[in-house]
């Protein structure tokens, strides 16, 4: 009742799939060139899907359940792959991935959780997982071979991750009430993680060059880090 979909296609071997039930569930597909692939299902009140994939053999997944959460997926270039799953109320997703080979996975449970995720390059990889409310990441990954994966687990937890380069790792696990992390890796093959459990803690992680490696591990409540790494 009262759902919309929108499907254009120019090209050749393009697919699109959308199934909506409920009210209000408006989905926009745009795919322009060869054997792309679009999959939208969406199940509830008001949710809202945007797609445009240009290339070759780009392939998008979005799976949305409940009210007003909001997805926009844009990839250009070959053979990358987007995969969104939303379930709750007002979350929020928004994948850009330009290049080749790149992958992003968002999987947000609860209410009003924010995922940004920026790829450029070749085979950049990112995985987000929220569950809670009001949780928000942005990762922005350019160069070749960097990895990135969030997970938040709470209340108002903040993740940020940059990186610009070759064969960068960044893993982020909070659990809690208002945790901040802010990863920046710019160079080659650094490796970062931070696990933050508690309220309020802040972790600052900067590493710039080639291979270095850092660890953080804080429990409690207002705890605070700093990482400066370089060469």
């Amino acid at each position: 009742m009262l759902n919309g979909s929108d499907v254009f296609q120019i090209g050749a071997f393009n697919g699109s799939d959308v199934d909506q039930v409920g009210a209000f569930n408006g989905s926009d597909v745009d795919q322009i060139g060869i054997a792309n692939t679009s999959r939208v299902d969406q199940l509830g009140i008001a949710n809202g899907s945007t797609v445009l994939q240009v290339g070759v053999l780009n392939d998008s997944e979005v799976d949305q359940i409940g009210i007003l959460n909001g997805s926009s997926v844009t990839q250009l270039g070959i053979a990358n792959t987007s995969d969104v799953g939303q379930l709750g109320i007002f979350n929020g997703s928004d994948v850009d991935q330009f290049g080749i080979l790149n992958t992003s996975s968002v999987t947000q449970i609860g209410l009003a959780n924010g995922s940004d995720v920026d790829q450029i390059g070749i085979l950049n990889n990112s995985d987000v997982d929220q569950f809670g409310i009001l949780n928000g990441s942005t990762v922005f990954q350019f160069g070749i071979g960097n990895d990135s994966d969030v997970d938040q687990l709470g209340i108002a937890n903040t993740s940020d991750v940059f990186q610009f380069g070759i064969g960068n790792d960044s893993d982020v696990l909070q659990i809690g009430l208002a945790n901040d992390s802010d990863v920046d890796q710019l160079g080659f093959f650094n490796t970062s993680l931070v696990n933050q459990f508690g309220a309020f803690n802040t972790s600052d992680v900067l590493q710039t060059g080639l291979g270095h490696n850092s660890v953080v591990n804080q429990l409690g409540i207002a705890n605070n880090s700093s990482v400066t790494q370089s060469n």
